[in-house]
């Protein structure tokens, strides 16, 4: 049964709408005034003002029934995409949750390279269709012939909307991740957005620190837990991270969040360590309760021994917690992160907002023909996974 106060926003969709065209036209919206991807855009104006409006009213039983599409439904939906058609061994399984979006079949096994996408969404939302075209756009991103050299794989991992929390999704992106060891993919690069960024440093504490994972995850016996030793992911790219889901957001003074899609709040944390002790965990899910020394030095994607491309936008209702990670890493610790920060940007802007200028046939085209330059967080990821494979 819905909820109360997600119909209320759906059945009042339309006002959201008509505030968004009257703004527009007159004063500007709250986006349209603060970035310059919105500036001749109504359509993002409003897309972004109906998503804003039903932000943080759904509850975990609203997304299953009503929001939820799984991600092999996209790779249907999209199978003749023009960013699809092109694109070698897309929708091949990997294991049964983990998908190619790509495969590079020609590289010899020494330079085998992959990027494994974990998806954002508080753990409760699945993928949208502007995060599935934009990671097949940002294939596209990364330039010739460098492209040639990179296969894309993403996890469909399970969802708190279904009931699924802690340590499953812990377990499903390692079961991924070893899969694509045993494939010969020895230059791993972990990208993820929002909550995909928390589970990706789950992933690379699990990997540096096997002892530790091991009498963590352990006690979690309904798991088939393997914790034989494997490679580190030499990189990672964090999109707007998501690094304290059971703190409350710090507002920073001065930083107008209005419109951000960012949580406001500890429900989607909350659902992801339902019923267990958080400080027991707290290593793998709180990473702005850590040390530099303690939990992060033998991480190579941050240690200088690989690379990690650090993005968020300046409007985010997560900014303090993400400046507050990147000060544990970068100054109380040694570590090195790769730091860009976008004027007026909001949470997550590569995958709401960029990405919806390739949804269509004529965007494309553009990505086809690798014209991402007005893009913020598309030049610098597809730069960086440019390097990464040279």
């Amino acid at each position: 049964m819905i909820s109360l106060s997600f119909l209320k926003q759906l059945l009042t969709i339309p006002v959201a709408i008509v505030s968004a065209v009257v703004k527009y036209y007159t004063t500007g919206t709250v986006y349209s005034t603060t970035n310059k991807e919105f500036a001749n855009s109504l359509y993002k104006n409003v897309h972004m003002s109906v998503l804003f409006h039903l932000a943080n009213t759904y509850n975990r039983d609203d997304v299953a029934t009503f929001i939820y599409r799984s991600t092999q439904s996209h790779f249907k939906k999209f199978k003749s995409h023009p960013l699809a058609v092109g694109l070698n061994g897309f929708g091949e399984s990997i294991d049964p949750r983990t998908t190619w979006v790509v495969k590079n079949g020609s590289a010899a096994a020494s330079e085998k390279s992959a990027v494994l996408f974990l998806h954002g969404g508080g753990y409760c939302l699945n993928v949208f269709s502007t995060q599935f075209i934009g990671i097949m756009a940002l294939y596209y991103a990364v330039p010739e012939p460098e492209r040639e050299k990179l296969s894309i794989a993403i996890l469909d991992y399970s969802l708190t909307c279904h009931y699924k929390k802690f340590p499953t999704q812990i377990f499903e992106a390692i079961h991924a991740y070893r899969e694509l060891v045993n494939q010969g993919y020895t230059k791993i690069t972990l990208l993820g957005d929002s909550a995909g960024t928390n589970l990706a440093c789950a992933v690379a504490r699990f990997i540096a620190y096997p002892e530790e994972a091991k009498a963590t995850f352990s006690k979690f016996a309904d798991f088939d837990w393997d914790f034989s030793p494997l490679p580190q992911p030499e990189n990672m790219i964090f999109i707007s991270p998501w690094l304290e889901p059971c703190t409350v957001p710090k507002y920073l003074p001065g930083v107008d969040t209005a419109g951000d899609l960012g949580a406001i709040d500890t429900s989607f944390g909350d659902w992801y360590v339902e019923g267990l002790n958080l400080d027991e965990i707290k290593p793998f899910v709180q990473f702005t309760n850590t040390t530099y020394e303690k939990h992060w030095a033998n991480v190579d994607a941050f240690n200088g021994k690989g690379r990690c491309l650090y993005l968020y936008g300046a409007r985010e209702i997560l900014r303090e917690g993400v400046e507050r990670f990147a000060d544990i890493i970068t100054k109380e610790g040694s570590g090195k992160l790769e730091v860009y920060v976008e004027a007026g940007g909001i949470h997550d802007a590569l995958f709401y907002v960029e990405s919806l200028d390739y949804l269509g046939k004529s965007g494309a085209q553009r990505a086809l023909e690798g014209d991402f330059s007005s893009k913020f967080a598309y030049s610098l990821v597809g730069e960086f996974l440019a390097e990464l494979v040279k």
